[in-house]
């Protein structure tokens, strides 16, 4: 376990006292001139060990103005007088905190350069597997961008955890009884973890990120709910399933893709959830449902075809093909009464598209006699006089030999990339419009 480690800038400003409140949390602070005193309190510092950090940015004059211990007075220009006053370096000491106070100096941010620096300085004193904790109070205006990139910048190069993002707003203080929120901004790094999820699974089919992202924020609701929390409960559900059916499309099951059994639970669920645990993120959620469309939830030979299509869309090249071609095989067993899970039988199917590929007569033909009458069956199929059905099986057994040999054959040239991927789009795009009439684009 990593690190908690507190980030807080300081600023120059005059600041009054009050006491800091977060009411969905039942807390209230020590009053306090510094919010971030309070926001230690709110997070239990005081429970932190001596391996724990609190990391304070400071500038020059917010040096000299707030922070040094030997501050007790300050000019206070709108009452034209000196005020009773002090550091936040004598607050934190007198709050006796167990782990590491350390202040960094930084430049005021005035150019790129700067701003640059702060970024570098930051990141340098984080440590692989931190959990980080940010006051944004007295940020610069720059600086909760800066924030949100070093979160992401942090969490892939040092795989840190965002725990709190606060801001503590005294202007919107209560004046009768001089209490101010702390807001929780957490829900903004989340949203743009699960955004980014989002469309990790929408551009190349990965569902890592989701799935980790459902541990990570719903096991502690689940475990302290037990099981309890219904929308996390559903959420959970769904990214589950999600993860179940993309693993049997990468994986080629082409029965369970054909059967639909794991596609049903998913679109069930799916059903179910009506909303996320973040408002703005409901949108992004509703384009991974909409992404399912293409697939029935019932037992559906076609479903192999929007796989194929589904595996080629996400980058999933070889998976595309192996799909693609045992679902024509599949398509011809269900014609023609031959179970497709029929290792045997099926390959009366690939013996077909042979025979009338390469135009071979009969009394060549090579098959066992007990099978002979279901293979002339099936070449009499109308379908096998469409010569670009029968091209495009041939085109994809060139492609997956290539696949299956990485393009090692020395009596075939080698495939490049790019003409793989365009001869699996054209067998698509055939096998769409020959077999169920959809124009693939």
């Amino acid at each position: 376990m990593g690190r908690k480690v507190f980030i807080s800038v300081l600023g120059t400003g005059l600041y009054g006292k009050c006491q800091y409140v977060r009411e969905d949390a039942h807390f209230e602070s020590d009053e306090t001139f510094f919010v971030q005193s309070a926001t230690l309190q709110y997070l239990n510092a005081k429970d932190w060990t001596s391996k724990d950090i609190g990391l304070f940015l400071l500038t020059d004059l917010a040096r000299k103005n707030n922070w040094d211990k030997s501050i007790i007075k300050r000019q206070d220009y709108s009452k034209k007088q000196e005020v009773e006053y002090e550091g936040l370096e004598n607050v934190l000491k007198r709050m006796q905190l167990q782990f590491t106070i350390k202040d960094l100096p930084i430049p005021d941010g005035n150019n790129e350069k700067e701003i640059w620096e702060i970024f570098t300085s930051t990141f340098n004193e984080l440590s692989d597997g931190d959990e980080l904790y940010f006051d944004v109070t007295h940020a610069f205006r720059f600086l909760p961008m800066l924030i949100l990139v070093l979160c992401d910048y942090a969490k892939f190069l040092k795989n840190v955890t965002i725990k709190s993002i606060t801001y503590g707003n005294y202007e919107a203080r209560n004046k009768e009884n001089n209490k101010a929120p702390i807001i929780d901004l957490l829900s903004l790094s989340q949203l743009q973890d699960w955004t980014f999820a989002a469309g990790q699974y929408l551009e190349n089919g990965s569902v890592n990120r989701l799935v980790s992202l459902c541990e990570q924020e719903f096991k502690p609701i689940l475990k302290e709910t037990q099981g309890a929390d219904v929308a996390a409960q559903k959420l959970k559900s769904f990214i589950t399933r999600l993860s179940t059916v993309t693993e049997e499309r990468k994986a080629c099951r082409g029965m369970d893709i054909i059967k639909s059994t794991s596609f049903k639970g998913l679109k069930e669920c799916a059903d179910n959830l009506e909303e996320t645990f973040v408002d703005a993120f409901n949108p992004i959620f509703e384009k991974i449902k909409s992404s399912l469309v293409s697939f029935d939830e019932n037992e559906n030979i076609r479903n192999g075809f929007s796989a194929a299509v589904w595996c080629y869309d996400n980058g999933l090249f070889q998976q595309a093909a192996t799909i693609l071609q045992e679902f024509v095989v599949s398509f011809f067993c269900l014609r023609h009464d031959i179970g497709i899970d029929d290792e045997a039988t099926r390959e009366i199917v690939n013996k077909a598209f042979i025979i009338k590929f390469n135009n071979i007569p009969e009394d060549k033909w090579i098959i066992d006699s007990e099978k002979k009458g279901k293979l002339k069956e099936v070449f009499a199929d109308d379908l096998f006089a469409n010569a670009t059905l029968v091209q495009s099986f041939n085109n994809l057994t060139e492609v997956r030999n290539d696949f299956n040999h990485s393009g090692m054959r020395s009596m075939r040239s080698p495939m490049s990339p790019q003409k793989i991927k365009e001869n699996i789009k054209k067998c698509i795009c055939a096998f769409g419009v020959i077999l169920f009439n959809i124009k693939i684009d």
